[in-house]
């Protein structure tokens, strides 16, 4: 048996893979036992949060599409940039304290608890771009810069661990360096639909991808592909796991992904 496999996963599919490499991360462990993690808002960081739940053991159900920010959502004519409005969100961002839950309202709010961080302590921040180098982006709407404009300074000021879990849809043909100069609210005419924005790179954040994610949970090699496809393919990355003709651990795997197989599809607030 030659122990290398091809696996081809959704949006949702590879949501769930990267929360669940997260949390098994060892600093992610360590973190929800003995200090403290914060989750900001994100269709992928919903995942992560369910999953930290878990691995809590707290019993706790919410809608995934209610802990956004921002998103990119079809449109009358094309997809569009869009800001949930402040009053419809209905789950605020989550800081767990030793395992405990603390749920976190305004910006201020969240400056103030991560001005209390100490070494080992995790911002947890998905993007929405990767670009060829491996930096992951994040696209902003807020006069203020959003979340990651508002925390960044506190964050690399203090060299807090951050991890950004992101898809390999996420993954542009190009250098976010070169890109934010062209990007900018002020830059910009208005969009076709939705909403104009700057970009932020985080070349400080921790990637964890599919491809991380695996790697963490398995001994394999893993590599990205090939990427989209139709009739509802679309978004999907395919990915090549290489266990090194480890029999037993291509079993572990395709038990793990025919879990992650059953993953339903995500279902964003349309507005």
């Amino acid at each position: 048996m030659k122990s290398r496999k091809i696996f081809v996963l959704n949006p949702s599919q590879s949501r769930r893979l990267i929360a669940k490499g997260v949390v098994n991360l060892p600093q992610i462990k360590d973190a929800l036992k003995s200090g403290k993690i914060f989750v900001c808002r994100g269709s992928t960081n919903a995942y992560v949060l369910e999953e930290l739940y878990k691995e809590a053991g707290i019993d706790t159900k919410f809608n995934k599409a209610d802990f956004v920010s921002g998103q990119i959502i079809p449109g009358k004519k094309f997809m569009k940039w869009w800001i949930k409005p402040r009053s419809d969100m209905k789950i605020k961002e989550v800081l767990f304290d030793k395992g405990q839950k603390k749920e976190i309202g305004e910006t201020g709010d969240r400056i103030k608890e991560l001005n209390k961080f100490k070494q080992g302590d995790i911002f947890i921040k998905g993007g929405n771009l990767i670009d060829i180098n491996g930096i992951p982006g994040v696209l902003a709407a807020g006069l203020n810069g959003g979340t990651i404009g508002t925390s960044e300074g506190s964050i690399q000021m203090k060299g807090i661990d951050v991890i950004c879990p992101i898809g390999l849809e996420k993954m542009i043909f190009g250098e976010i360096s070169e890109l934010q100069h062209l990007m900018g609210q002020l830059n910009l005419d208005s969009t076709s639909e939705g909403l104009t924005a700057g970009l932020i790179p985080m070349p400080f954040a921790t990637v964890i991808s599919e491809i991380e994610a695996l790697e963490t949970l398995f001994n394999c090699n893993v590599y990205h592909v090939a990427s989209g496809g139709v009739g509802g393919a679309e978004g999907s990355i395919s990915l090549l796991v290489d266990t090194y003709e480890i029999e037993e651990e291509m079993n572990k795997i395709n038990v793990f992904m025919n879990e992650i197989a059953e993953e339903p599809i995500y279902k964003p607030n349309l507005v």
